[in-house]
């Protein structure tokens, strides 16, 4: 049986979603939703599990960090 190894591209994007999801969201989103998909379409061939919950982790704190963006600038506003 041969080990599974590494899905470099997925993890590499996961990672890059993952730090940007306290600064810039929007890179987030991308990132991570892209990891995301090309983690289940390789899970078969690859170990993608660790991906799939730092893409996971990584679209909640950048919608956790949008909605608290959109709920400052309205606290301000009015």
């Amino acid at each position: 049986m041969e080990e599974k190894k590494i899905h470099v591209p997925s993890l590499v994007l996961a990672i890059i979603g993952l730090v940007a999801a306290l600064l810039l969201p929007i890179i987030t989103y991308i990132c991570s939703i892209i990891s995301l998909v090309l983690s289940i379409m390789k899970r078969e061939t690859h170990k993608t599990k660790a991906c799939i919950v730092i893409d996971i982790v990584g679209l909640v704190l950048a919608l956790a960090n949008s909605i608290l963006g959109v709920l400052m600038m309205s606290s301000m506003m009015g």
